[in-house]
Formats: structure tokens, C-alpha cells, sequence
């Protein structure tokens, strides 16, 4: 197999995107903390520490590949409740104290960016003519609507999307990951939760002032928060179920055929970056690392003699038998529900783009796009094998052998695989202990 190639490095600009957010993050605090009305010290300090709590009992990475909390609640209120640099500040403050010890760098670009987006929801709430502190009191119905709660809402989605935009942009400089991808899919795994947490920021300042609780009002929304947390914790656990039900197939794969739990593993992350470069949205991206990952799950229906004697000595009957295996890998998984979506990602996976393939004949885009995308990544991992050490050499090969055949393959998926390993590197697949 060719040596690994190194990922794509961090870019230049990173720092002095950093730098940037950190520096903006300043100015905004220092503007409105002269240019603005000072807000009581007792509701900033409640806040504050609300916020603290909110970002420390944070789940990280239910399959979102980013850690979500409930400190946009916290912020929403505070455009309401103290106004533009207390909102700067509770986002600020909430993020400086982190259980999860990340590098300090990561620490002041989350603090900088959390002070930025709860500023720019006030600022968005204020110029909405959203109602500030006390002046919130007494207000009818009709008022809270037009004053408290449209603002809000409004100050909530500029929040959401701020929040999406800087996280997409340091990650796209760190990681190489697609800005645009990676915008649709904060927006689409954590949007939703960003409006029903904004309702739940509304009922918070309406018990504050309106309700005449105050402080008190506080303790009313922890119930819903835990609440939520709880449904947070459980999806997070569910996915988690998904993917040790996956590794125990893998490794059932493994006991027959070792090598095919490291080709797994290649073709799951290629396959994954290809459908990052194609736009796909997060869903279907998990559906393509599924099929990717299981792609030769139906190997198990194969005699293990086939399947260690080379390609080249097995007869034209044998070849079909082993090619037989999309079919079989599908009916395998069959009545797994979380992996529905994956079975014609596996059954089509041997297809031909020109509908002279099999299963069943199908062409063109009516081979379902995570078949095509498996087809491309296992057919780069197929090509690289026992080919020389030099990777760019390897690499060279593998797209020339895929495009000397088009009717094999779907092209915009073979240019989007070339993209993403310039991008990211030959996938690494460390050495798997497999029982015997």
C-alpha cells in the first residue's frame, strides 16, 4: 500500500483570522462599555454564572462533530434582560472556564466568538426595538409581541448564524473542511435547537420582567434546560449505539478477512470527504460512511478461499460469485433501521455509470449517489494496492486506471475524490487487532 500522505496543514491565515475575531471581540466590549448604559451589576453576575453552568454541562459531538450547549439561551436573555455589553459579557465570561481543558488559544478564539455573537444578538434586538430591563414591565400582550418577542426571535437567528459563520470560517482555515459544507451543517444539526432555545430565552425574560419574578425567574427555566439536555444526552447515546452496531460488523468482517477492516476504515473517510466536496447535505453524508464502511460486509457470504486467492486467477463464475456480494452485504443489514438508507449505497455499489452494470442495470443518476461515491473510493483504495511506496506516483495511477474506464464510474464523483485527497491526504488506517 503507498505511505500516507500528510493532511492538509493549517493555513497561514489562521492567525490572523484568530487575532481578528479576538481583536473585534475587544473592540465591541470597549465601545459599549463607554458608549452604552452601564446594566445592573446583580443580573450580569446571574447571568454569568447561568452561563458558565450552561457551557460546562455541554454534550460534545452527538455526530455534529461540534459540542453544543445551552448558552444560547443564556445569551438570547441577556440581549433583553442587560443589554449590549452585558450580553458581550455573559458570552464572554462563559466561555474563559472550561472543564474540558482545551488549548488556550482555543480558549480565547470560544470566548472572543461567544462575546461577539451575544453583542451582535443585542445589538440586533435593540435596533428591532426590542425593550430593554425594566422597561419591559407592564407591557400588554400586543407589546411583548412587538417589543420583546419578534426582536428576540430575530436576535436569536442573527446569533445562529453569526455563531455558524465564525465556527465554519476557523474551521475551514484549521482543517481545510469546506466553508460551505461545514456552514449547512452547523446550520442544519443545530439550527432547529437554536430556535426552540430561542423560545425558551423569551419565556425566561418574560418571567423576568413582565411576570414580576425576577431573579427567581431563573430557577423556572432549569426544568425545561435539563430537560432538553437529557434529549440531547439520549441522541448522542443512539448515534453512539449506531456506530458500536457498525464496528461489531466491521469486526465480524475481520475474524474472516483482516485486511478488510483497515480497507473499511480508508474507503469510510474517502468516501466521507468525497461527499463533503459533492455539497451533500450532513444526513446523507452519514449515510455514505455507512455504506462506505460496510461496503464489503457481504464478503461474509463468501468462501474464504475465494477471497484470499488473487483476482486475476479466479474464473469467470468465481469473479461473479465475489461480485455477488453487494447483493448479499444488503440483505444483510436488511431490518437494520438506522441503516436503511445505506443498503442501495452497498447493493449498487457495482453499478456501471453506462447501465451495463449489476445488480439491476441501473445508469447515470439513477445509481443512488452513495453508490456511486463507494464505488469511486473503494475503486482508488482497489487501484493503490501493492503499488509503489511514493504516494503522488500512486495516486496518479489510481485516478488514471478509474478514468480509463467511464463508463465505470460517475466523472463528477472521480474529480470531487481527486479534490478531496488534495486536500486532505490518503486516509490513514492504523493497524487493527482482529480476534482469531
Amino acid at each position: 500500500m503507498p505511505s500516507t500522505a500528510t493532511p492538509t496543514a493549517p493555513s497561514r491565515w489562521l492567525p490572523a483570522y484568530l487575532g481578528l475575531v479576538v481583536a473585534v471581540a475587544l473592540t465591541v466590549g470597549v465601545m459599549s462599555w463607554f458608549a452604552l448604559p452601564r446594566p445592573e451589576l446583580g443580573p450580569i453576575v446571574l447571568l454569568c454564572l447561568m452561563g458558565v453552568v450552561a457551557y460546562q454541562i455541554r454534550e460534545p459531538e452527538a455526530g455534529l462533530r461540534i459540542a453544543f450547549s445551552f448558552l444560547s439561551i443564556i445569551l438570547v436573555a441577556s440581549a433583553a434582560v442587560v443589554g449590549i455589553f452585558g450580553a458581550w459579557l455573559v458570552g464572554g465570561v462563559s466561555m474563559l472556564v472550561d472543564r474540558q481543558r482545551p488549548g488556550r488559544i482555543v480558549t480565547v478564539f470560544n470566548a472572543a466568538m461567544s462575546a461577539v455573537v451575544g453583542a451582535a444578538a443585542a445589538l440586533s434586538y435593540r435596533l428591532l426595538g426590542g425593550v430593554q430591563g425594566a422597561g419591559l414591565s407592564g407591557m400588554s400582550t400586543y407589546d411583548l409581541g412587538r417589543h420583546v418577542g419578534i426582536p428576540l426571535l430575530a436576535a436569536d437567528v442573527v446569533a445562529c448564524l453569526l455563531n455558524a459563520i465564525l465556527l465554519s470560517g476557523v474551521l475551514h482555515l484549521a482543517r481545510g473542511i469546506s466553508f460551505a459544507v461545514q456552514l449547512r451543517r452547523v446550520l442544519s444539526g443545530s439550527g432547529v435547537a437554536y430556535v426552540g432555545y430561542g423560545v425558551i430565552g423569551l419565556l425566561f425574560v418574560v418571567l423576568w420582567f413582565p411576570a414580576g419574578l425576577g431573579a427567581f425567574s431563573a430557577l423556572l427555566v432549569l426544568a425545561p434546560l435539563l430537560a432538553a439536555r437529557w434529549a440531547f444526552i439520549q441522541y448522542g447515546e443512539e448515534l453512539r449505539s449506531h456506530e458500536r452496531t457498525v464496528d461489531t460488523l466491521v469486526t465480524a468482517l475481520g475474524t474472516k478477512e483482516p485486511a478488510a477492516v483497515a480497507r473499511s476504515r480508508r474507503v469510510a473517510n474517502l468516501g466521507e470527504w468525497i461527499a463533503e466536496e459533492l455539497g451533500l447535505p450532513p444526513g446523507q453524508i452519514g449515510t455514505v460512511r455507512y455504506a462506505a464502511t460496510l461496503h464489503e460486509i457481504g464478503h461474509l457470504g463468501v468462501p474464504t478461499r475465494l477471497l484470499r486467492r488473487p483476482r486475476a486467477s479466479l474464473s469467470p463464475a468465481e469473479q461473479r460469485l465475489i461480485d455477488g456480494q453487494c447483493v448479499v452485504g444488503a440483505r444483510m443489514i436488511e431490518g437494520i433501521d438506522f441503516l436503511e438508507s445505506a443498503r442501495s449505497g452497498i447493493r449498487h455499489q457495482c453499478e456501471r455509470f453506462d447501465g451495463s452494470g449489476r445488480p439491476d442495470g441501473l445508469a447515470g443518476h439513477d445509481i443512488p449517489v452513495a453508490a456511486r461515491i463507494v464505488a469511486v473510493a473503494a475503486g482508488v483504495d482497489d487501484a493503490l494496492r501493492d503499488q509503489p511506496e511514493e504516494a503522488d506516483v500512486s495516486m496518479d495511477h489510481a485516478f488514471g486506471v478509474l478514468r480509463s474506464d467511464p463508463g465505470r464510474f460517475d466523472p463528477e464523483v472521480v474529480e470531487a475524490a481527486v479534490a478531496a485527497l488534495d486536500k486532505h491526504g490518503w486516509p490513514a488506517s492504523a493497524p487493527v487487532e482482529v480476534p482469531s
